[in-house]
Order: structure tokens, then sequence, then C-alpha cells
């Protein structure tokens, strides 16, 4: 195990597709294997910083709390949360809001909103958000009484069409392919490396290195931030075009080989 650090160093750890993937998760709830979860432990008994780095809502990440990260970067950088205190937050507007559920159901887009007090899902009757059915409607959600606040939403390439079709979509949000078939909309100006560079600036100590670790699309910007960006080996070249270090397989425990590779556990 690697001495300790007297100046930490930070990694930011994407999930799907970086700590775990579909192969291992039950729906919505994530299941790092445990060789994974042990190379977290080593890494932060090291005295290191580990934070999780997601597309996911804080609420879809509570399969992850047992073990010590000290960061949240959520909803690809649009909810930011260090040693249990908010320290950067944007939502889609109520106004926004209701333009984009106007838009999407006039051209067919089924997507998932996401945010920080749950998801919802918009269904036209198309069947296309494999995944999501045990979430609520939206209107379900808005029934229950809670805030309708979102910091993104995703669908699948079956709405890619719907989506290219609307010019209001494609000028409101940004648009990312994360890879086995999915996509988000974010906030425009809203990253992993916007939360990234809003964790970096809480933090009471300057890291000695960054590491940043992904594999799709939303991870780009904060595999920039990082002094070594890691790609995992299951990512597409358009992303491993951006990797110092391209690690093994999420399958085969590809964040245990990058954080041995480096001397980090």
């Amino acid at each position: 195990m690697a001495e300790k650090n007297p100046r930490p160093v930070v990694a930011f750890f994407d999930v799907d597709g970086t700590l775990t993937c579909r192969d291992f998760n039950e729906g919505l709830h994530v299941n790092p294997t445990p060789g994974v979860e042990a190379a977290i432990r080593a890494f932060t008994d090291a005295g290191n910083v580990a934070v999780v780095c997601s597309g996911r809502s804080v609420v879809n990440l509570s399969d992850l709390t047992h073990l010590p990260f000290s960061g949240f970067v959520t909803l690809t950088g649009a909810h930011v949360i260090y040693d249990g205190r908010v320290i950067y937050d944007r939502a889609i507007s109520p106004e926004e809001l209701a333009r984009t559920v106007d838009e999407m159901r006039r051209v067919g887009l089924e997507v998932a909103f996401e945010g920080t007090y749950g998801t919802a899902a918009l269904r036209l009757g198309l069947d296309r958000l494999p995944g999501y059915e045990d979430i609520p409607s939206l209107e379900e959600y808005e029934r229950s009484g809670l805030p309708a606040v979102f910091g993104k939403a995703n669908f699948t390439d079956e709405g890619l069409a719907a989506f290219r079709s609307s010019e209001y979509l494609a000028s409101a949000y940004t648009h990312l392919n994360v890879g086995d078939g999915n996509h988000e909309l974010t906030i425009p100006g809203t990253s992993k490396g916007v939360g990234g560079q809003a964790l970096l600036d809480a933090l009471p100590f300057t890291p000695s290195h960054v590491f940043a670790f992904g594999d799709s699309e939303n991870d780009l910007e904060i595999l920039r931030l990082a002094d070594t960006a890691v790609v995992m080996g299951n990512a597409r070249d358009v992303v491993k075009a951006h990797a110092d270090y391209v690690t093994d397989d999420v399958r085969d425990d590809g964040v245990v080989t990058a954080l041995r590779h480096f001397g980090l556990i």
C-alpha cells in the first residue's frame, strides 16, 4: 500500500462504465466489484481524496455512500457536494422546464429528468426508456409534491431522431453521447469540469496531483481538467484520444489496474 501522502492526491471517478457497469448493476442500483471497493478504500487510507464524478443525481448514488468519498460531482457537474456541503448548484428553471416538456411532447422525445430530489420520466407511450420502468412519470412526480428541480435529461438512441428534429432543444441544451445507447441533455455552461473545478476550489489544501477516471463524452471536461486523464479500456476511441493512460475494461477492474500503475495503492 502507498505511504501516507503529505500533500493529498485528488481523484475524480466516473461511475457508469468506470467504477461499475450495466453487467454488475441492478436497475439504477450501482454495484462496484469488491476489488474496486477495496481499491477506493486503500487510496483514501493513504491520505488521498476520492470524489465521485457522475452524470447521476445524488439520490441515484446512494449505493456508494458506504465508501470513503469526500465529494460528489453529480448531474454532470450541475450539483456538487464536498464534505457534506453543497458548494455548487444549477437547475433547469421552471419556465425552461415547461417549454422543454412542451417541445419534447411535440417532437415525441421520451426522457428521464434527473435532479437532486429525484428522477421523473416523461413517457409518451413509446417505451423508449429502458431501465427507468420503476421511476414515477413526470405527472406522478409532480403530484407527490417533490420539487421539480432537475439538472439534466436522459434519453436513448431511439429518441435521437426526435431530438435532432428540434432546433429549440439543440440550442437550449448541451447534447452528450454517453455510450451504450444513452444520451444526456445538460445545462449549457455546466460540465463535470466546471463541477470539478468548484470542488477543487473548495478544498482546504492544494492537491499534489489530480487524476480523473472516465469512459464517455460527459467525462471529457473533467479529463481535461485533471493532471492525469485515465480512460477505461471500454471507452470509445473519441474518449481514448484524450487519455494520458488507457487502463483495463471496467469489467476487468480497470480502476484497480490504474491505481496500481500509478502507485496510488
